[in-house]
């Protein structure tokens, strides 16, 4: 739900032209009167209404939806509110959400037709790229420590101990003491400048979104199919083909490869060992974890362009 919310503002602005540009260009044309309240939550301007705090923090798309529903009114009224005094005023799109289950069902419905058309047939490489992202992250941190990470996540990021300076380029600003409460921090594909959101019954529950580290070459490789799925399970057969694929997507660690498929890590030891003896990857141990990665001739198996480089 989040990152099909966040891709609204990706598909209306221009930054990161060679990145989005095609997708842009494939979007705005497909898109018709029936999406016009999708301009009322992500207008031109920040900030948008505030669908990914009130849809929660679930991993499928159904159940932000169920959690939006479900919503509280004096939560909507909240979101609402908060739009109101910065817009001066709710586009009636949005002001039947408060009361009305019907309007939020529809509502809804437009954003869940939207995500089919522009993120869904991408989101399993989206998603493989946030969670190569966060196992980079850990990565970071179990080297360089705390202070590394969030020195590390992005230009207008600045970490001044004990302060964590966020430039969100937005003519307001706030400070958010957290007294003890974690940071919650979530790597974002569509997002490209980072934003701090926060329950407004509840600010100090804060949460970083960050953009993602992002290739071009790799954001390019996101809108393409690659090598066909089916010739390439033909040739390795289906759960190896997944495997070297995952790892070609970011998911480095044996861990993360099991969960991503859903099959048991000593069943990805063993696929990784094949793909190992061919060429195709290459593994090292890093402390407790051990890493996997594409080699150049397991990248042109894919028909993938050149990433072994492109998120350092």
């Amino acid at each position: 739900m989040a990152e099909t919310l966040f891709s609204l503002s990706a598909l209306r602005g221009r930054a990161g032209e060679t990145m989005f540009g095609a997708w842009r260009r494939r979007m705005r044309g497909s898109l018709d009167s029936r999406f016009a309240v999708l301009a009322a939550i992500t207008p031109a301007r920040p900030p948008s209404f505030d669908m990914v705090i009130l849809a929660g923090s679930g991993h499928h798309l159904a159940e932000g939806a169920e959690t939006f529903l479900a919503s509280p009114r004096q939560a909507v009224r909240a979101e609402l509110d908060f739009y109101a005094g910065h817009h001066g005023r709710v586009p009636t799109a949005l002001a039947g959400l408060i009361d009305s289950l019907a309007v939020r069902r529809e509502v809804l419905s437009t954003v869940e037709a939207y995500h089919r058309a522009a993120v869904g047939p991408h989101w399993g490489r989206i998603s493989a790229h946030l969670d190569a992202e966060r196992a980079q992250r850990g990565t970071i941190l179990l080297d360089d420590g705390l202070d590394g990470l969030l020195s590390s996540l992005h230009p207008d990021i600045r970490w001044m101990p004990p302060t964590l300076h966020v430039n969100t380029g937005h003519q307001y600003g706030a400070d958010s003491t957290l007294d003890g409460r974690g940071l919650l921090l979530v790597p974002s594909f569509f997002k490209r400048a980072p934003t701090v959101m926060y329950d407004p019954s509840n600010p100090a529950d804060c949460i970083l979104i960050y953009p993602a580290t992002l290739g071009v070459d790799h954001a390019a490789g996101i809108w393409t199919s690659g090598t066909s799925t089916r010739a390439l399970a033909n040739l390795l057969g289906r759960t190896r083909a997944s495997v070297l694929t995952a790892i070609a997507d970011g998911v480095a660690t044996t861990g993360a490869l099991a969960r991503r498929l859903d099959i048991s890590s000593a069943a990805v030891s063993q696929h990784t060992a094949v793909l190992r003896e061919a060429g195709l990857i290459t593994t090292r141990r890093h402390h407790n974890s051990v890493l996997h990665n594409p080699t150049q001739i397991g990248l042109t198996l894919l028909d993938r362009h050149d990433r072994i480089n492109s998120t350092n």
